[in-house]
């Protein structure tokens, strides 16, 4: 079964399409959301070195391809488990 797959944000305007998207997921990172999203928006680091750089202010990152979250949400549905 293939997805089709929007995000938006809450104005409703439309960020991405497609199944390719991923979600980068940081933790004990508040202090630096600006500069965070700074360097997303820009496309300065690859993944490694942002982790990095994450890490280094005693945070973590993961990124997750968007699909695979989607996949793992319907099958805990199927299960009965918790979302």
């Amino acid at each position: 079964m293939s997805s089709l797959i929007i995000t938006v944000n809450d104005e409703s305007a439309v960020f991405d399409i497609g199944d390719k998207t991923k979600v980068y997921i940081f933790e004990n990172i508040k202090p630096y959301h600006d500069e965070i999203c700074d360097i997303i928006e820009e496309n300065k680091l690859s993944y490694q070195e942002l982790k990095t750089l994450v890490e280094s202010w005693g945070g973590s990152l993961e990124l997750v391809s968007l699909s695979i979250l989607i996949k793992n949400y319907k099958k805990n549905l199927q299960e009965g488990l918790p979302i």
